[in-house]
């Protein structure tokens, strides 16, 4: 509540809501130029906005909206030009950016965030390539640090019809998970300064996480001496010729269909 907060907390909340804002007109208008085909170097534009919205909603402690640049950062990266339907995506995403803003977005209740997740848009660099798949609201969180091996996984997942979001960080994987509550995690053995297995712990260790399915991306295999510390109730995804088969275990392991 405002009573509760400094003088100092308002004007930052004030200046944030005053900058989201004009990022916001910018947003629009680069989207409409890029759905005329007007300007193409507005979709790099778009882009860095959309991060520099996110980075600030951060830092001003503005989770749902930079949960939501988060998730138009992931698709804006999977799409190369705004014709449709990424056009009216994109700007379903920005309603939903603009209601978080001025407070008509009800995130209130629990598990808010994931329900509103499910609720946004999707795409694959890969749904072509598989064809008019069926699409499931199955939710696969997968946190690495190099694009190269998300996009491996996205791909295997595209396969199966699921819903790919990424984080690059555990940090930021962990406060992801919490607020959408995705239906798996999967996260790569080395991240940063946490690795795939101090996150695994943690996530069973949590009341707020526990219960999500979690799987290791690994190069080993079960019993060797770096899984150690791995929680039994982990799946294991490892890479190379096993990685489909350990998917589909991890899948079924957790009933995910």
């Amino acid at each position: 509540m405002a009573g509760n907060k400094s003088d100092l907390e308002i004007q930052v909340e004030n200046e944030f809501l005053e900058e989201a804002r004009d990022i916001m007109n910018q947003l629009e208008v680069q989207r409409e130029n890029l759905r005329s085909n007007f300007n193409s170097d507005d979709m790099a534009k778009l882009r860095r906005n959309v991060q520099l919205l996110g980075a600030q909603a951060h830092a001003a402690d503005f989770g749902i909206v930079s949960m939501l640049s988060h998730r138009l950062e992931d698709y804006l990266e999977r799409i190369d030009t705004m014709a449709e339907p990424h056009g009216d995506n994109v700007r379903m995403f920005l309603d939903k950016i603009e209601g978080a803003l001025d407070g008509t977005l009800e995130v209130g209740k629990p598990n808010a965030g994931a329900e509103l997740v499910r609720e946004l848009p999707s795409t694959s660099k890969f749904v072509h390539e598989f064809g008019d798949l069926e699409k499931k609201n199955i939710e696969v969180l997968v946190i690495v640090p190099d694009k190269a091996t998300g996009h491996i996984v996205e791909r295997e997942m595209a396969e199966c019809g699921y819903r790919v979001s990424f984080a690059k960080s555990s940090f930021k994987g962990f406060e992801i998970a919490v607020r959408t509550r995705p239906d798996m995690v999967l996260a790569s053995g080395q991240i940063d300064e946490l690795s795939g297995i101090d996150l695994a712990n943690a996530f069973s260790a949590m009341p707020a996480s526990k219960d999500i399915p979690f799987a290791l991306l690994t190069s080993n295999d079960w019993g060797h001496p770096s899984l150690k510390a791995l929680p039994h109730s982990v799946g294991l995804v490892r890479k190379g010729k096993h990685f489909g088969d350990d998917i589909a275990d991890c899948l079924r392991r957790f009933q995910i269909t």
